[in-house]
């Protein structure tokens, strides 16, 4: 179950049309092919689906449309949001392992889409198919520039597994990735501070969105979500990727989404191992899935997704981007006992804002910034951040003030990045001198 569907006045702006197979669909579809690209979507697009989510069709009806079907959606510019189980199998070779996003990974692939890469998630599905095939027809016209679009969705033939397919993003990295390299900590492309300002104002304008515009929650923000593209020249821009899985395989409660009402809180059953990155919660007979250090503490404990929680994860991302540092750390202390010693980014943190912007501060900032950062602007950052990942949820900011406030930090940043630019016109020359 998912929380309320989006109010009329917050759908998302429609930019491609959704292609349909049924008879009565294909002129719906034809009218929506040829709606201005700015037109909001009303919700009765929803109404038929192909037969991944459909439970009956007609074999006539089916046979009677298929060449004037194909003809539209070979005439649609953009890709349908609506895919078939049997689409996505025909494009990854039967998800085989050479279509692997990464050798390790087997629920995700890589592929081609009418034309167009894509990277297809698979998730457990806990919803009538029928309710996705709804809810997608909302979620597939929402679209942002720092956010991975998604391209849609399929239905195993069980209907026990869903299929999500986004945009493969080209030269692009995971934040965690490009923070943390193991076979080189010493280096990061991320080496100035207003391209981590950059980064952050990106992340929290594509979390706005998905709050606000597209009425959602995403549940599944850290860095290994946030994506790292090169823009022009050595700008780097963010994009978080899984942007609608939690909504569409079922993992949302039917809650309110404010998290004004974070439910009971009950004794969870989870895993939090030293090597492990996702930690898995149960409450009332319902998974909650997450990774290890992105987890507000009412999910720990059980409790539902919401906004708040996703505030939580977003304040852990920007003490990441401050730090260099993954969220929680452990370090062998006694090889003989097996003994760990666990490091929270949160107290580290908390230990550097205790001390004031001055020398705290700057050990703490990472390092690999060369101290060239204004440390004033490191510790309202720090300070923001903390605000996020309060234990309490009512006491973190909504999206809306935390996107405002990093906005302001981010245009502070070019200024400050504009006052110390070393000039680049100036050329020197160095010759022998005459006697």
């Amino acid at each position: 179950m998912v929380g309320p569907e989006p109010k009329p006045n917050r759908m998302c702006k429609s930019k491609s049309a959704i292609a349909t197979a049924s008879t009565s669909s294909t002129m719906a579809a034809a009218a929506a092919a040829s709606t201005p690209r700015n037109h909001r979507s009303p919700r009765t697009t929803a109404t038929s689906f192909p037969a991944a989510f459909s439970y009956s069709t007609s074999s006539s009806t089916a046979s009677s449309s298929a060449a004037s079907l194909a003809a539209l959606r070979d005439s649609l510019p953009e890709l349908p949001l609506l895919f078939t189980f049997h689409d996505l199998a025909a494009a990854t070779a039967k998800f085989s392992s050479s279509h692997r996003l990464a050798p390790a990974s087997s629920n995700s692939f890589r592929c081609t889409l009418r034309g167009h890469p894509a990277a297809i998630f698979r998730r457990p599905l806990r919803r009538d198919a029928r309710d996705v095939a709804a809810r997608l027809a909302v979620l597939g016209h929402c679209h942002h520039a720092a956010i991975a679009r998604l391209l849609g969705a399929a239905a195993s033939p069980d209907r026990t597994t869903l299929f999500l397919a986004y945009e493969l993003v080209p030269d692009a990295a995971p934040l965690s990735t490009l923070l943390r390299n193991p076979k080189n900590p010493s280096f990061t492309p991320l080496a100035s501070w207003h391209s981590r300002l950059q980064l952050a104002a990106d992340v929290c304008d594509a979390l706005y969105y998905v709050h606000l515009q597209a009425d959602t929650i995403h549940n599944r923000l850290s860095a290994s979500s946030v994506l790292v593209v090169c823009g022009d020249g050595p700008r780097f821009r963010a994009k978080i990727a899984h942007f609608g899985a939690a909504d569409l395989a079922g993992e949302l409660p039917a809650v309110q989404k404010d998290g004004g009402d974070e439910g009971s809180s009950e004794s969870s059953s989870s895993s939090d191992s030293k090597g492990g990155g996702h930690r898995r919660s149960s409450s009332r007979g319902r998974r909650i899935e997450g990774t290890r250090g992105y987890m507000a503490p009412e999910l720990v404990a059980g409790g539902p997704p919401s906004r708040r929680s996703d505030v939580f994860a977003l304040g852990v991302v920007l003490l990441e981007l401050l730090s260099g540092q993954e969220p929680v750390r452990y370090e062998l202390v006694n090889r003989g006992t097996g003994e760990y010693e666990r490091t929270s980014l949160i107290e580290t943190a908390e230990a550097a804002a205790a001390e004031g912007a001055g020398e705290g501060m700057r050990r703490w900032v990472d390092r690999r910034l060369r101290d060239s950062f204004p440390v004033d602007a490191a510790d309202a950052l720090t300070a923001l951040a903390l605000r996020c990942v309060a234990k309490d949820p009512l006491a973190r900011p909504d999206m809306a003030w935390v996107a405002a406030k990093v906005s302001k930090l981010f245009l502070e940043a070019q200024e400050w990045a504009d006052r110390f630019r070393v000039p680049t016109d100036i050329s020197i020359s160095i010759a022998p001198s005459k006697k």
